[in-house]
């Protein structure tokens, strides 16, 4: 009787590996990846075309509604267990010399999967790392890099919403004169949002970032070569400061408002409503913060689409939007992509208000 080898391509792998998560079976998950390993796959390959492209069909198939968030969690997990695995089966090479870099979530972001698969691309390239974790607050980075002085930062997060902690981190690191390189969707797809909050490069996924640095260790690290260092100024303009701290200081209330335009007779709002609204809020200071209205409408729109039982219904968008736009008439900035985010969801004219 023959034994059937196991695949040694990308989209096969990817595909067995997405089966054990979706049976939440975390020894056949490791299996996958390690006999993948022993059958002479590159560690590289394994972390990010099956672990990290498996989790991107989990992250889709979640907001199509076929996936509870449970399933996302446990499917994270056990892709967090995989890398481990991955990491002890088949160590990175010791650092080569070519420097140290910190590797670290903004404040408030959670998906630290991201950020741990750089880590370990990068050491398998030559850098000795630091993974600092999730959702690390900027005070604290800079406590570290004063006593560590790492040559640089690379900093991920997969929300744009929190672009406003983002600047935060690199005004820190700016105070040491530390580089900051950015990763990860929060950053958009072709970073102008690392741009905006003034980080020194951009790099879209962890196989970029090590390709980028290799080509330039000291930077500049932004695709068309220019190095913002002498030239960005300040991250966030002050109206942008100042109507994005408004939204930060009344986002309970404008939740609350919302709520109550969209299901006035639902009595107690869902968890899942007041998640949903809490994110428009803060997409809308992000996109305030760093004066690009394309944030906002790209989450409206998503939000709008995306499949949450008890969550923010497409119908419920454009009431949500006329609630902000009654509170925030006095904020020009806001209030002017509140009418542009309406107007594209078939609501009023963008011109209206």
């Amino acid at each position: 009787m023959t034994t059937a080898s196991p695949p040694t391509d990308a989209i096969s792998l990817r595909a067995s590996y997405l089966d054990r998560l979706a049976d939440a079976d975390e020894r056949g998950a490791v299996a996958v990846a390690l006999d993948a390993l022993d059958a002479g796959v590159d560690p590289e390959t394994v972390l990010l075309d099956v672990v990290a492209g498996a989790q991107r069909e989990v992250g889709d198939r979640w907001a199509a509604g076929e996936w509870t968030v449970v399933q996302e969690h446990v499917a994270t997990h056990i892709s967090e267990r995989v890398v481990a695995a991955v990491a002890v089966h088949a160590p990175a090479p010791a650092p080569t010399g070519v420097g140290t870099v910190a590797v670290a979530c903004l404040d408030g972001e959670w998906h630290g999967l991201p950020a741990r698969l750089l880590a370990e691309v990068l050491a398998r390239h030559g850098w000795a790392v630091e993974f600092l974790g999730a959702s690390v607050p900027a005070a604290q980075l800079a406590t570290h890099v004063h006593r560590v002085g790492p040559d640089l930062v690379a900093i991920s997060s997969s929300l744009p919403s929190r672009l406003p902690a983002a600047r935060r981190m690199v005004e820190a690191c700016r105070a040491t004169g530390t580089p900051v390189l950015a990763g990860g969707p929060a950053f958009g797809t072709d970073g102008r949002w690392a741009r905006a909050v003034g980080a020194d490069g951009w790099a879209p996924d962890a196989r970029a970032a090590a390709a980028v640095l290799a080509a330039s260790p000291d930077g500049p690290w932004f695709a068309d070569g220019h190095d913002p260092a002498g030239t960005r100024g300040t991250p966030g303009d002050r109206s942008g400061r100042e109507e994005q701290a408004v939204l930060h200081a009344r986002r309970g209330e404008l939740v609350a408002l919302a709520a109550a335009a969209v299901r006035p007779d639902a009595g107690e709002v869902s968890e899942e409503l007041a998640d949903d609204l809490g994110h428009l809020v803060d997409f809308l200071a992000a996109a305030v913060f760093v004066d690009d209205p394309t944030l906002f409408d790209g989450f409206v729109h998503w939000v709008g689409t995306v499949t949450i039982p008890a969550g923010l219904r497409t119908t419920e968008v454009a009431p949500a939007l006329d609630a902000l736009s009654a509170a925030l008439a006095d904020s020009p900035r806001t209030a002017r992509f509140l009418r542009g985010a309406h107007g594209a969801h078939g609501g009023l004219p963008a011109a209206v208000g």
